[in-house]
């Protein structure tokens, strides 16, 4: 298990609070308990800026990385970390000998050359919020947030911006709200619902369909019972949904993404939640025992079995064979060919491109065309000799609206890394390149490309996360099964793969 200790920071001002820590912690906290990652101390800086990295407690922490008491830093974002590109780099380079890695709770950095593309712009963009947003579009946001105005482009689902542009119930999305939340309230599951929506012809506020993502993002959302903040400032909006309603809902996300098997031994079981039974349907669970000998050993075993021996007569499988069978496979089926690299990353920017047109990003420039258009129409009628205190105090007011949405926009085009296919493509080929024999590698595999797998005594039938919206399903027979997996059996065998 990792060793991690927290970094959380806040800066001086009106808007930066003791709460500011405190959050940042319980998110930090959050995260390394959902990553298997033991924390063991923090370092909190207040009311100190990011521009400098003169911090007390952050070169404490620089300090102590020299011990290798620990061998990672979780930070909330990565400008809590710092806000000067040049000290971020030295920093890192002092923490990299030290052997400690940084990891981010509200920011994913993904593997391989996007991460790094994504991490630079992310740092870039921490910069230049820091030297040249903060008086301008952070002042506007502020003032508008403590006069109960929206401070986002996008109201999200149920609301809409009302013209004192403040937050409003939207009467026509509102339901959609209430019905998720009660569908859960009452036991129907993620698909249940999205298929129940999605058959009703209700849209998400993009005008996409509805997905588990959108879903579980409606169902955490604080704003539907009246909690919505901008940099801890909160704001007043009208509540959608009782509390007692939305704390029914997050007990039991609790209870559903507690998967069994997960967190009951210090080994990780990389195929929790998508290894299923073939014959009864039911998880696999990981489950971990002590042979005659004393040798700890570590197996899936069906979770109806389990309860009740009668019920399903699969038998137990070694953790390590099934594991590396399926990153196996998956490796064979999709890493070891071109073609299936090609039309992965054909498929990812059909995804990033079709994301484009619903984006914050396409609203705000929508925005901005609009507000220039404006601006044009009343300069037209100045020229004509129309002018009036009405015109030119909306003029004024256009004009400020148009610089803020120009610092906005300034915001949100930098933290969209531009990832081309020769980045998707560069990242699934280094893929290639990993050990199949380790654990760290099965898990990239694994996490990436499989949907699901069913698990019969004479093959696997396997899901993928690609090619299309479906997955394509791949049966694969498995020679001489008895000898592979099988607890007490053997302690593995080749693969033999053959066509469906």
């Amino acid at each position: 298990m990792k060793t991690a200790v927290i970094y959380a920071r806040y800066s001086q001002g009106a808007n930066q609070r003791e709460e500011s820590i405190e959050g940042q912690l319980r998110e930090c906290t959050e995260y390394a308990e959902k990553n298997d990652i033991k924390i063991i101390g923090t370092y909190c800086d207040r009311k100190i800026s990011g521009r400098t990295d003169n911090r007390t407690e952050f070169q404490r922490m620089l300090k102590d990385s020299e011990k290798q008491i620990f061998d990672t830093i979780i930070v909330w974002k990565i400008d809590r970390f710092g806000r000067n590109r040049e000290e971020i780099a030295v920093n890192k380079i002092k923490l990299r000998k030290n052997g400690v890695t940084i990891l981010y709770a509200k920011e994913h950095i993904p593997d391989g050359a996007t991460g790094i593309i994504l991490e630079s712009l992310l740092e870039g963009l921490a910069e230049y919020y820091s030297a040249e947003l903060s008086e301008k579009i952070v002042r506007g946001l502020t003032d508008n947030a403590l006069k109960g105005k929206a401070t986002n482009g996008s109201p999200g689902l149920g609301y809409k911006i009302g013209p004192d542009k403040k937050l409003v119930i939207d009467e026509l999305e509102a339901p959609i709200i209430k019905q998720i939340f009660e569908m859960f309230a009452e036991g129907h599951t993620y698909t249940e619902i999205v298929n129940t929506l999605n058959e009703m012809g209700y849209k998400t506020k993009r005008g996409g369909s509805f997905n588990k993502s959108s879903l579980q993002r409606i169902l955490k959302n604080e704003k539907y019972i009246g909690k919505s903040y901008w940099r801890d400032i909160e704001l007043e909006i009208p509540a959608i949904i009782s509390k007692d309603l939305y704390e029914q809902c997050q007990d039991k996300i609790l209870r559903v993404t507690k998967a069994p098997g997960r967190g009951k031994a210090k080994m990780a079981y990389l195929l929790t939640g998508k290894l299923f039974c073939g014959h009864c349907g039911s998880n696999m669970v990981g489950e971990s025992g002590t042979g005659k000998q004393g040798d700890k050993f570590y197996y899936y075993k069906c979770a109806a079995k389990k309860k009740d021996k009668n019920d399903c007569n699969k038998k137990t499988v070694r953790k390590a064979w099934v594991e590396s069978l399926i990153t196996k496979i998956i490796y064979n089926e999709v890493l070891s060919k071109d073609e299936v690299i090609e039309q992965i990353a054909d498929a990812v920017m059909q995804i990033q491109k079709e994301e484009s047109k619903g984006s914050l990003l396409a609203s705000l420039e929508a925005q901005y065309s609009d507000v220039g258009r404006s601006i044009k129409n009343l300069i037209k009628l100045v020229e004509q000799g129309m002018m009036t205190k009405s015109t030119h105090s909306r003029l004024i007011e256009l004009e400020e609206e148009q610089e803020d949405l120009a610092g906005r926009l300034a915001v949100e085009r930098l933290t969209k890394a531009d990832i081309t296919k020769e980045h998707v493509v560069y990242w699934l080929r280094q893929l290639k390149e990993l050990n199949l024999d380790e654990l760290e590698s099965q898990r990239k595999i694994i996490d990436a490309f499989l949907h699901s797998a069913f698990l019969f005594d004479d093959k696997i039938i396997i899901t993928g996360n690609y090619t299309d919206d479906k997955g394509e399903r791949r049966e694969i027979t498995l020679d001489n099964l008895e000898n592979g997996g099988m607890i007490g059996v053997g302690e593995g065998s080749d693969l033999l793969l053959s066509s469906p």
